[in-house]
């Protein structure tokens, strides 16, 4: 797995590719920690990503809560329909921002 990483308009978009399950979990979980502690705003963007399973799930779950807690902001961006229904089954879609692409979610960021 391979994890990029850019800043766009002050905001740190990372975008995650391949699969995250629990042997990448970690790899991803270390990046956007990473992200989070520089930049209080992101942007994950799923287009190159093939596969989540609940270990990535979690990473961004946890990534949302550190976000929020420190008045933070995290937005999903260009999910496939694959990823966007494992997404929407877990019900996370009623808990974090997912928009179509980075243009639809920049006015989040304020």
């Amino acid at each position: 797995m391979e994890v990029k990483s850019a800043n766009d308009s002050g905001i740190t978009v990372i975008t995650p590719m391949g699969r995250v399950d629990t042997s990448t979990a970690k790899v991803f979980e270390d990046a956007v920690m990473a992200a989070a502690d520089a930049n209080g705003k992101i942007a994950i963007s799923f287009d190159s990503i093939d596969y989540i399973s609940s270990a990535g799930l979690r990473v961004v779950l946890m990534l949302g809560k550190k976000l929020k807690a420190s008045n933070g902001t995290l937005v999903l961006i260009n999910m496939p329909e694959k990823i966007f229904s494992v997404f929407k089954m877990s019900g996370f879609d009623k808990i974090l921002k997912i928009c179509a692409n980075f243009d639809e979610a920049k006015p989040l960021f304020g």
